[in-house]
């Protein structure tokens, strides 16, 4: 997943607030990308959740998450109002030069959506037809950059393939996992392989080097003992229980 420069808003903020060491560990999202983060009723759960939650264990805190809109989400951390984003985002050029990121957690990509009563063949295909994207992510910034055009831009990776079943878009660019989710039980839908690589880290406002080790350690711990692979099973299939619902 997701976006492109916060400039401004980094120069603005790089003095960066003071952390009350009293506080929570406050992580930021947009809960609407499962497996990673979604709504289980009024909670917010997911990977990413999950990894945070053992982020501030390790620095001794209580866990505080927030649901945005995405545009949102880096902005937040940048600006002092959260301690990590976490919400599918992919490690760019543009994005290392507002937050820092820690190492990946995973490795995904980008598919295009589409009907088999039209079906994808090439990235060529692509080119001047109306693209549904996700506002504020990768997949948009496929379209704009590798395609030369805009996109039709919707709110979430469901609305956009929602705009696809109804015609009001040709193909739907979005992350694998969301994608999958989002086709579970649509015969007429499929997907491509993936047409980017892309890793996926958590945010943090730039100056902070003992909760980037914090974070950094949590990560390489939880893949080497299990239990990032445990919570992408658990997660992935609690979401398309949802999706049968």
């Amino acid at each position: 997943m997701k976006r492109i420069a916060f400039a401004v808003i980094a120069a603005a903020c790089a003095c960066g607030c003071v952390q009350n060491e009293d506080e929570p560990l406050k992580m930021i999202t947009e809960a609407t990308f499962p497996p990673y983060e979604f709504m289980r009723g009024q909670e917010i759960v997911g990977i990413d959740v999950e990894i945070c939650r053992v982020v501030a264990q390790k620095l001794g805190k209580g866990f505080k998450c927030e649901n945005v809109d995405f545009d949102s989400v880096i902005p937040a951390v940048i600006s002092g109002k959260a301690d990590v984003a976490a919400a599918g985002i992919t490690v760019t050029d543009d994005r290392k030069k507002n937050v820092d990121f820690s190492i990946p957690y995973v490795t995904t990509g980008i598919v295009v959506v589409y009907s088999k009563n039209n079906p994808y063949t090439s990235t060529e295909q692509l080119k001047g037809k109306r693209i549904g994207v996700q506002g504020g992510t990768t997949s948009e910034n496929y379209v704009l950059e590798q395609l030369g055009q805009e996109p039709e831009r919707s709110r979430s990776p469901a609305e956009a393939v929602a705009a696809l079943k109804a015609g009001r878009v040709d193909f739907v660019i979005a992350d694998i996992d969301p994608a999958k989710n989002c086709i579970k039980g649509e015969s007429d839908l499929s997907l491509s392989d993936f047409i980017t690589s892309e890793d996926y880290a958590v945010a943090i406002r730039k100056g902070r080097p003992e909760l980037l080790k914090a974070i950094d350690e949590t990560i390489s711990e939880i893949k080497a003992d299990g239990r990032l692979a445990k919570w992408i099973a658990e997660y992935t299939a609690e979401a398309d229980r949802l999706k049968d619902k």
